[in-house]
């Protein structure tokens, strides 16, 4: 019976390896709080407001917050920005280690920053 032979399975093509981000963990940051009475020292970056609540002041990246005080998400071309916006705040406060953020050498330039963010409501 050598002139019975079986069709080879179809084989599944392997799907590309997704295009690898700086960071091998999620980084957006875009809201952190202090106790009102422990504020870090200095000025807020560019596009970083805060927010007065009871006992606590609420940093936020600017894109999110909406005039009534409500979050709303980010397009998804603005996200790399905003946690690298993210992370200089957090890393001028000193708080990356508080949040378990390594120091990524990536983000320690500013080009990205320096363009803003352009967002528009």
């Amino acid at each position: 019976m050598k002139w019975l032979r079986r069709r080879p399975e179809p084989v599944e093509p392997v799907p590309a390896p997704a295009p690898k981000r700086a960071l091998d963990f999620p980084l957006v940051m875009l809201v952190h709080a202090h106790p009102k009475e422990a504020l870090p020292p200095g000025p807020l970056e560019d596009e970083i407001v805060a927010l007065e609540q009871d006992a606590v002041v609420l940093h936020a990246v600017a894109d999110v917050v909406q005039p009534d005080g409500t979050i709303r998400d980010l397009p998804e071309e603005k996200v790399e920005w905003a946690a690298r916006l993210s992370y200089r705040h957090l890393k001028r406060e000193g708080c990356l280690a508080e949040f378990g953020i390594p120091i990524i050498p990536a983000y320690e330039g500013d080009d990205l920053l320096n363009r803003g963010s352009g967002f528009q409501s």
